[in-house]
């Protein structure tokens, strides 16, 4: 397995799903901006500063998630669009669960200022909830097939570094 790869598939993972996200407020849809809440979770004002902030933090967040990915793809002898994706519909799966406790730890959620997106954002009806879905879709299609790209599949055991193989 291969960490640096991983990470930086995570990187452009998370990418997408920024675009994703700023394409649908700038459309209209009224959902959750990750890039704004993790920069103002750091203390700073809603505002560009926070943004880039926020931004920064989701980037180094989805390299992180990638290294979970790349576990499974190691496990399952593979990486590809499809697998990502798969994989992408369990983290959403897990990670929706506990959207309903971000105004625990969140101030602007407590007193309003910023939007709560319930379950799996399902404060937003249905269509938040596949738009949920979908961003964390894309996210893993997105790992799945730069990975794939980045570590090319082997069934050299002798040269493999499968801690697997090893074991």
């Amino acid at each position: 397995m291969k960490w640096l790869k991983a990470f930086l598939a995570g990187i452009a993972g998370a990418a997408v799903m920024t675009i994703i996200l700023s394409v649908a407020i700038a459309a209209g849809f009224r959902v959750l901006d990750f890039s704004m809440m993790w920069g103002t979770l750091t203390g700073l004002p809603i505002g560009v500063e926070a943004w880039l902030a926020g931004f920064s933090i989701q980037l180094v967040v989805g390299g992180l998630f990638a290294l979970i990915y790349a576990l499974v793809f190691n496990i399952f002898y593979g990486a590809g669009a499809l697998r990502g994706g798969g994989i992408g519909i369990l983290h959403a799966l897990i990670t929706g669960i506990f959207l309903p406790l971000l105004p625990l730890v969140h101030p602007l959620m407590n007193n309003g200022r910023m939007q709560i997106p319930g379950a799996y954002f399902s404060g937003h009806s249905i269509a938040g909830v596949l738009f949920y879905f979908g961003m964390h879709i894309a996210y893993g299609v997105t790992v799945g097939w730069i990975y794939s790209r980045l570590v090319p599949e082997t069934r050299d055991v002798a040269n493999s570094d499968d801690w697997r193989i090893a074991a």
